[in-house]
């Protein structure tokens, strides 16, 4: 629990962008979870390496909170550490270095990926049609080393800059090593720019490309509070089809229920709460071990 004194502390060294009590149920895709104890959005460089050497000397850890579309935010809140925001300033889109078939260009952590692709399509540089559709922030998704449909973020991947132990570092692409939903970054890192290497493409063939892989989202997802796929492939299989062989689709917790476009998804009501989501995949694990002898292991991370 972060104590009063800490939090007057804080307010008085960080008091631009300091927030307190800040509600986080609207800050991620599911909209359930409580309150941030301390909030953080820092509109420079210079604001974020402070916000992190101050909570290291007080010996308090910190949540990086994206687009909130890969995390459950428990209902009683986040009460003892930060939850720092780049969305709100880390936003830039900068074309670095080009040639006649490739492209560099330098993203900020909170621009949102669909902001980026959407970049990409007008400007015409390929190779992020895959991500198409995919919610959140371009740094959660280099966290989690999102993709789909056998593509990942890291594919075009140059370096990042981040914020390691509150000083600017810079990794090469080479020295990552990323994993299956895994962008193989320490806890706190924090990414300040990612630069990606994008081949030059027509416009109209990138864009009808996109629109395909919007397409297929939109026909295997439903509308409504949700975070994507809950859980893991396991090696060699699909988490989807062993939940649907379970029988998962349809399943219901409180206010949480099991999508019946895809069993690997779980669609939040009105008066949802993140303990019914919690409680609806372990329901759904226990059905897949029970039935298909498999332990699926969770893509969504559940906060406190």
């Amino acid at each position: 629990m972060i104590s009063v004194a800490q939090k007057r502390e804080l307010k008085q060294c960080l008091s631009r962008f300091f927030l307190e009590d800040e509600p986080l149920a609207p800050r991620t895709t599911f909209k359930t979870g409580g309150r941030a104890s301390v909030f953080l959005e820092p509109e420079t460089l210079t604001d974020l390496r402070l916000a992190v050497k101050i909570l290291m000397e007080m010996k308090l850890g910190f949540l990086l909170l994206g687009g909130g579309s890969n995390l459950l935010v428990a209902d009683a809140g986040i009460r003892d550490r930060a939850v720092i925001s780049l969305t709100r300033s880390f936003r830039d889109y900068t074309i670095v270095g080009s040639d006649k078939n490739v492209v560099m260009v330098r993203v900020e952590g909170g621009v949102q990926l669909a902001e980026f692709v959407r970049l990409s399509v007008i400007s015409g540089y390929s190779g992020l049609e895959n991500l198409a559709g995919i919610p959140g922030t371009l740094g959660g998704a280099l966290a989690m080393n999102a993709g789909a449909f056998g593509s990942t973020i890291y594919d075009r991947l140059a370096a990042i800059s981040l914020i390691h132990n509150s000083l600017l570092e810079w990794r090469s692409a080479t020295e990552l090593n990323p994993g299956y939903r895994d962008g193989g970054l320490e806890g706190q890192d924090i990414v300040v720019a990612a630069y990606f290497l994008l081949p030059r493409q027509t416009p109209s063939i990138i864009a009808g490309k996109v629109a395909e892989i919007r397409n297929l989202r939109r026909q295997h997802l439903p509308s409504g509070a949700h975070a994507g796929s809950v859980f893991k492939n396991p090696a060699g299989d699909f988490a989807g089809r062993l939940l649907e062989e379970a029988g998962c689709k349809g399943m219901v917790f409180g206010g949480a229920r099991v999508a019946v476009e895809h069993a690997n998804v779980i669609t939040a009501g009105s008066g949802s709460t993140t303990q019914d989501v919690v409680n609806l995949m372990e329901k759904m694990q226990d059905r897949v071990k029970v039935y298909c002898g498999v332990t699926l292991e969770p893509e969504i991370r559940v906060v406190s």
